[in-house]
């Protein structure tokens, strides 16, 4: 008789840990809860045109000819994105780290000259410092004898960005790596 109290106790207290757990995942989430109760709104950066809620309320999306931008220059109406070119006046600060505008040398330049003939760019790389900076680490890598596998994988990173497919990206890490070990180790 034991026994049987014992099995009885066991399939009550089962159930009720699993009514408990089933209770405890109700509807009482958080998961969903809104994080503040400002509505939430979403925009398009590149749009034009005045949203369905500006027009409704009277209110227009595209700045006002008077409207300043971040330059401090006013925009036309209807008009695009500011430019946000930097300013070519600006120079480096004299007690700023790294180099101060260092002259390519001629095997820099040769190097240089060997990616541009074979079109192989870096994203944004629009003062060579990438394009320099692989052609120092193949060399420093190549010094200290490391895996070549290893080599291409950081090369093949720093070119992906650019490129559409891996196969396309592979093809630019192994002329970076020949024209830095021709041109510039």
């Amino acid at each position: 008789m034991t026994s049987k109290f014992l099995q009885l106790a066991m399939v009550v207290a089962g159930a009720a840990l699993t009514l408990g757990s089933v209770s405890a995942c109700s509807d009482d989430s958080t998961a969903t809860a809104p994080i503040t109760s400002n509505p939430v709104t979403t925009t398009s950066m590149y749009s034009t045109q005045p949203s369905s809620a500006g027009e409704s309320s009277g209110a227009s999306a595209a700045p006002t000819s008077g409207s300043a931008t971040q330059n401090g220059q006013s925009a036309a109406p209807g008009s695009a994105l500011p430019a946000t070119a930097p300013d070519p006046s600006t120079g480096v600060p004299q007690s700023f780290p790294g180099p101060n505008g260092q002259q390519v040398g001629a095997k820099g330049q040769a190097y240089l000259a060997t990616l541009k003939t074979q079109k192989v760019t870096f994203m944004g790389d629009t003062d060579n410092s990438v394009a320099l900076t692989m052609a120092e680490y193949v060399c420093n890598e190549r010094r200290k004898g490391t895996d070549p596998v290893t080599v291409k994988a950081f090369v093949t990173a720093s070119v992906g960005p650019g490129t559409k497919t891996v196969a396309e990206a592979n093809s630019k890490a192994d002329k970076v790596i020949k024209a830095a070990d021709e041109h510039y180790c």
